[in-house]
């Protein structure tokens, strides 16, 4: 019978009894492939997530949404590009946690983080909306990776059918131009050879995909690009006082008709609990 890391109650072949993993679960729309480890030099200590597995420390491992790939990778809005680190003291044998400047902040036992802290074997520490427990001793326990995302490659200069469904793809580079009059009023997207007019809320949204995409060049294709919703809703130039989801999806229907009638196919890419991102990797060379 497996037994809870935590509790070491029975945890039905599970590394955490429901209750623990509840009791760290900060956020409902977190999803398990948002949260990647790669560390070097490992140690005994580990931080366990609210699905039970197990991600190992080394001697000084950074925590954020932006790691280049040496640590471990929350990609998740509530979390900063390099939020924390935990570091190591193998002349004490302890292991301290260290906030970053995060803008939301680094909590250990539910209490803001602001000086480095000392972490005791079974300690809840959370990074944004993502909690984790931390344990010393993880050699026993499985440190298996999240489940492995498909991401079959689509040829760039194919029509791609429209649909709203959460169709995961991998990446590819393509020839992509955003141009901005001075005037404002919009834009144009030029890929191939073809124009695209886009209104100023459809060029806005193709920007910040765009930039979102070049910004997270050292992230996992499977995570890279995104950006949700409701930043989307709190950063365009709307034409209602009130923008909701909806508004968002109207949005992101108009731009896909206006690309797949200029013949350059679907390049935004909408994934449940992850948001939108462009399909490609834009390139400046047409």
């Amino acid at each position: 019978m497996t037994r809870c890391a935590v509790c070491e109650e029975p945890a039905a072949e599970r590394t955490l009894c429901a209750a623990c993993g509840a009791r760290i679960t900060l956020s409902e729309s977190l999803c398990a492939e948002q949260v990647a480890s790669d560390v070097l030099a490992l140690t005994s200590g580990a931080l366990i997530d609210q699905w039970g597995r197990v991600h190992r420390l080394g001697a000084v491992t950074v925590i954020g949404r932006q790691i280049g790939g040496k640590g471990i990778g929350l990609f998740d809005s509530s979390v900063s590009r390099h939020h924390a680190e935990i570091i190591y003291d193998e002349a004490r044998d302890r292991y301290l946690l260290r906030d970053l400047g995060s803008t939301n902040g680094t909590k250990h036992r539910d209490v803001e983080v602001s000086d480095p802290v000392m972490l005791e074997d079974k300690d809840q520490v959370s990074f944004g909306q993502v909690g984790f427990y931390f344990v010393r001793g993880s050699e026993g326990l499985s440190t298996r990776g999240p489940a492995a995302i498909a991401q079959p490659t689509i040829r760039p200069e194919a029509v791609v059918a429209e649909a709203d469904a959460d169709t995961k793809v991998g990446l590819v580079e393509f020839p992509l131009r955003l141009i901005e009059p001075t005037g404002g009023g919009g834009g144009f997207l030029e890929s191939m050879g073809k124009r695209v007019q886009l209104t100023t809320t459809q060029f806005e949204l193709v920007q910040l995909l765009h930039d979102r995409m070049a910004e997270e060049k050292q992230q996992p294709d499977a995570v890279r690009g995104f950006v949700r919703s409701s930043e989307l809703i709190a950063r365009l130039s709307w034409d209602t006082a009130h923008p909701s989801d909806n508004h968002v999806k109207q949005l992101v229907r108009r731009i896909r008709r206006a690309l797949i009638k200029a013949e350059l196919g679907n390049l935004i890419h909408s994934q449940h609990r992850f948001g939108y991102r462009l399909r490609v990797i834009p390139t400046d060379d047409d």
